[in-house]
Parts: C-alpha cells; structure tokens; sequence
C-alpha cells in the first residue's frame, strides 16, 4: 500500500481560511510526488486515502484542545449533569470547559474547543469527500471494484457520522458533500434536511460494507461495518423521531449475533486494554504505539490526552491506577451530586456503581495499594507537632486501620479542599497501569470507545418505548443492560426507566446533554448549574484550613463545603433558546460571514450574536 499522497489544497479547511497562495507558484513538478491526476484509480491508493480517513478520525478523537482539556472530550460531556469540570481553582487549569460546564457568561464563541472540534470535524469530512469524489464520482462509475466500493462506503458512513455530531451541536451547519473550492463560503444547512441527508447516506452505504465476523473479531471493533453503520443510522433514526426505522434498524444489529454486553464480571474493565475490540465494541478508535507520532501524537494517548478526569490532589494511587503524583495541579473532574444521588438511591451496591462511581472512602479501602510497613513516619497531631508512627503494609491493614493511614488520601498540603467534587470519584475510563506502553510511563494505548452494545440496547429500548410498548423485546433490551450492571430489573417500559438507566450506563460517554436536548428536559436538568455553590471536597482526617499541617485524630472521612462559585451572579446558568445549541466558532464566522441580503455565509445561532 502507498504511503501519504500530497494532496492539494483542502476546499474544507475554506471554512477556517487564514493565507492564501500564488496559484501559478503550485504548478512546480514535485520529483518523487506521484501527480494528483495518476494518482486515484487503482484499488491500492483507494485504500490510501481511505487510511488516510481513519487517521483523521483518530486525530480528532484524540488530539484536539490542547491536553488537559481533550477538545472532543469536552465538546460531549462538558454540558451533561453528570460531572463538575473540576481544576486547581474555579477559573484557571480549566479555562473554556469549565465555562462551558456551568454555562458562564464567559462561555462564548472563543472557546477554543469549539474552534478545534468543528474544524476537525470539517476536515474529516475533506478527508472522506477526497475519497468519494474521486473514487466514485458523480454517477458511481468510478467505482468499479469491489474494493473502491467498500472504501468509498466506508468514507461516507465517516462523512455522515460527522456530519450527525455537526448537526446535533451546531443545529445547521453547512452540509458539505464535495471536495469544496479554496474560495468557498458555504452557508447553513436546514437542520431537517442536513438529518434527511445523513439517513440517506448511512443506508447508501450498507450495501457495500463487510458485517463483522462474530462477537471475537477484533479488527471488526476498528473499522467501519455493517454493524455499526446500521447502529448509526438507527442512532440518527432516534434523533429525527423515527421510531419505526429507528427499531428496525437497531433490531438488525441486536440479531446479528456479532456484538453482546461484557460479563458483569468485566464491567470495571470495559474501558481498557484488556478489553479492546471485545463483543461490546461496535466502533472504538485503535490505537497503536509509534514513536514516530511524537509526543502528543495522534496515535497515542497521553494520559491527559485519554481523559480530563486524572486525579491529581491524591498522595498515593492504588496500584492498578496510572500514578499521577508527578505532574499537575488538581484537575479533578467528579460525578454531580445530583448524579451521585439518584445512582446511590437506585442501586448503591450494583457492580456497575461500585465499578465506575466510587466514594472517597472507598477508593482508600477497596483497592490495594503499593505501600509497605513503614516505620517511624513523622505525622503531625492537632497542633502541628510531628511525632514517628509505624504502618503496617496495605496487604496486613484492615479497613479502620487504613483508614487511619497517614500515608494515603487527599494532599491537603497542596489543596485544603479539593474543587468541584463532592465525595466520590469517576473511575470509569481512569487509566490503568496494564494499559501503559512499556518504559513510557505517561503514554497508554487503550482504545477510544465511540459506541458500543449498551448504548445500542438503551437505542432500541426508547424506540420501542416512544411507539408505546410497555413490555417485550424493548423491555427485554432495558433490562439486558440493567442485569449486567448488577442493578435491579424494570418491571416496565416506559420513558422514565429508558431515561434513568441511559443516565446510569451512558455517563461520561457523550451521551446525556444532547439526551436531554432531544427530550426538552435541559432546562429542568440543568437548572442546578446556575446555582452559585459549588462543592469543595476536604478530608475531616486533617483539621480544616490547616493544609495539611495538622490532623484531627479522626478516620479519612469526606467532608463536603459548599462555596459560593460566584459565577452565576455573572449572568451564569443554562439558558433556554440559546445554549441548547453551541455557537458557531468566531473564527468561522468571521471568515464566512452571514450576509443577509444575499442569503449567504455561515449564521450565528440563536442568543450567541
């Protein structure tokens, strides 16, 4: 297979403009370049350029917005009601997520995760309209083997997925569906047509994909199928309140026998290494390790890079977390309360809960830590003064004794109270040890989840719920979901219960803001978030306000004060009409725009202006 072809000016990337060129200084002959009119025809180089997509696809995924604040992470969790965008303070480690995570005043059309995710999205879609334009053609007559049929399949299934995030985000973005121009300026697409096109798209491409080969194919996780074009299209389907197409299609995926739920017994693994490409995945994002992609490459995940969620304020890690002791701040993104309150209400002891949403006293007691007897460990009393204790090692220690160890919890010395957490802890996708490259102990290489069987179940289950089943193959799909997280079975279909569990299941995955959009519930759900006060965890094992310097002679205990953020008084708070859309970047708009009289350019969203 070719390696990476020069290919011209990317009529995309019109939509984030900055220079432009000489068009007579780009007609010099490029010796070793293969010319860009030899180039597409054979199968080999239909298969380069459709590498060519994956590797944008990943770089999106992974390598947007800068480290500690991964721009695709933010762009699909930031706004949901499951986690408070942690950071070492309330407006500095975290600028542009925490903004967008409690909808401040501060949160506009400049930050830079927007600009980072909407370009990238565009340029995957330049990436797919390489490989369609060229290898398909207008009419299809290009595409004369079964191998340039597949690629081209494979590019548009991309091309619509990211024109679905566009269009879910943005509301009406400009549908682009050609390799564009360098002096192109396209304007908003009508968000019911641009929904109408990705449906149209996802069924063109079916009949020319593969169907993954059984539940033990891995590669079948990686790359574009049958499956997940049909879990695509369903999802879109779902969006555009087609019930009926939504069932049918999702119901082809639930039949094929090539995808199922991992055993309750693996729950706590889903997200890692060991679980790559398992009967779960329906598309996650490979990654391999290279050293040729430099530091942040796109083919590799620094820690930060793999989720903002690090522990950071933690004096020491249980063993089977990556240690993050020697870098950073205090970014602690953690579960709402409101969250944490409806999920210990539902099923405090499930597998799932225990798995993915732990307590502070639970991550110091039920995990085994790599820490040794230790004799004469200077700790300080009530006042201040040090006196030597002896510890035993973590493997000797019972539960109390544990949690009288010096040695492990909250670093008060670095931070009293720890920002935007109240008393538990996401661990969901945290990485482990296991999932670290060897002798790079900041790099891990476990794969980017983008759907999997659950969330297809929990589809399913509101299609059959919003046509007014209350029982059968809905019920049974709720409920597959619900039995292996461990938590109690729904005796009824409905709404509520299709709500509740994808809440449960899906937390963290990019799944809940755009949820509650759909359903009209944003306003109710996220009225919390223009609150002024904010959690700040502190360890009632230290005296409060002592950093550290003095104990208590209590047990590590969390201990919760809420503070006034001060951001709400600054015009804070989920907006109804306007933040149900995010604002088109300002770099877009000033490039592109809107002009009214000629109907022409890129239209802000409403209340963004």
């Amino acid at each position: 297979m070719k390696k990476n072809i020069i290919i011209g000016i990317s009529g995309a990337i019109a939509l984030f403009s900055f220079a432009s060129c000489n068009p007579d200084r780009l007609n010099i002959p490029q010796k070793g370049v293969v010319a860009y009119e030899g180039y597409y025809g054979s199968n080999e180089s239909a298969e380069s350029a459709l590498t060519a997509v994956y590797a944008q696809f990943i770089a999106l995924l992974n390598d947007q917005g800068g480290i500690n604040n991964p721009g695709w992470n933010v762009i699909i969790n930031a706004c949901g009601d499951e986690l408070y965008w942690g950071g070492g303070k309330k407006d500095g480690s975290s600028s542009g997520a925490q903004d967008m995570n409690e909808f401040r005043k501060t949160y506009d059309s400049n930050v830079p995760h927007l600009k980072t995710v909407y370009k990238a999205l565009y340029s995957l879609i330049h990436k797919c309209n390489l490989v369609i334009d060229n290898f398909y053609g207008e009419d299809g007559s290009l595409c004369d083997t079964a191998i340039k049929k597949r690629c081209v399949a494979e590019a548009r299934v991309f091309r619509a997925w990211a024109h679905f995030n566009l269009a879910c985000y943005w509301g009406t973005p400009p549908l682009v569906d050609h390799v564009l121009a360098g002096d192109a300026r396209p304007t908003n697409c009508d968000h019911q047509k641009l929904m109408d096109w990705i449906i149209a798209e996802y069924k063109l491409a079916l009949p020319d994909l593969k169907p993954r080969n059984g539940k033990e194919d891995k590669p079948g996780a990686w790359k574009i199928t049958t499956g997940n074009c049909l879990a695509f299209l369903g999802k879109a389907q779902i969006f555009n309140k087609d019930w009926e197409g939504a069932k049918e299609s999702l119901d082809q995926v639930i039949k094929s026998g090539n995808y199922d739920l991992t055993p309750t017994s693996q729950i706590w693994a889903l997200f890692h290494m060991e679980c790559d490409g398992n009967e779960e995945k329906v598309l996650e994002a490979n990654y391999v390790y290279d050293e040729s992609f430099g530091k942040y490459g796109a083919g590799k995940f620094s820690y930060q890079r793999n989720e903002a969620m690090f522990f950071r304020n933690i004096k020491k890690y249980p063993s089977v977390l990556l240690n993050f002791n020697s870098d950073g701040w205090g970014n602690n993104c953690a579960p709402t309360q409101k969250f944490m309150d409806a999920i210990m209400a539902h099923e405090p002891n499930s597998a799932r809960r225990k798995a993915w949403f732990v307590s502070y006293e639970e991550f110091l007691t039920e995990y085994e830590y790599p820490l040794k007897a230790q004799k004469d460990v200077m700790v300080p009393d009530e006042n201040g003064d040090t006196h030597p204790v002896d510890f035993k090692a973590d493997a000797d220690m019972t539960k109390e004794e544990k949690l009288m160890d010096f040695r492990r919890g909250l670093n008060c010395e670095k931070y009293d109270e720890t920002y935007a957490n109240c008393g538990y802890f996401f661990m969901k996708t945290k990485p482990w040890q296991s999932d670290v490259i060897p002798n790079r102990p900041k790099v891990t290489q476990e794969n980017l989840i983008v759907m999997r069987f659950a969330e297809v179940l929990l589809l399913y289950a509101e299609a059959c719920a919003q046509l007014g089943e209350t029982s059968g193959e809905g019920l049974e799909a709720l409920n597959r979901v619900a039995e292996r997280a461990g938590a109690p079975l729904y005796s009824e279909l409905n709404m509520a219960n299709v709500k509740q569990e994808k809440w449960f299941e899906m937390a963290w995955e990019g799944t809940r803001f755009l949820d509650l959009v759909r359903w009209g519930d944003a306003a109710k759900e996220l009225a919390f978030k223009t609150e002024d006060m904010v959690p700040y965890l502190h360890d009632d094992f230290y005296v409060h306000g002592s950093n550290g310097k003095k104990t208590t002679g209590r047990p590590h205990k969390a201990v919760v004060y809420p503070h006034d953020d001060g951001w709400a008084a600054l015009g804070g708070g989920f907006k109804t009409g306007k933040h149900e859309l995010y604002p088109f970047p300002y770099d877009a708009i000033l490039l592109n725009p809107w002009n009214e009289e000629k109907g022409e350019g890129l239209k802000q969203n409403p209340g963004w202006d």
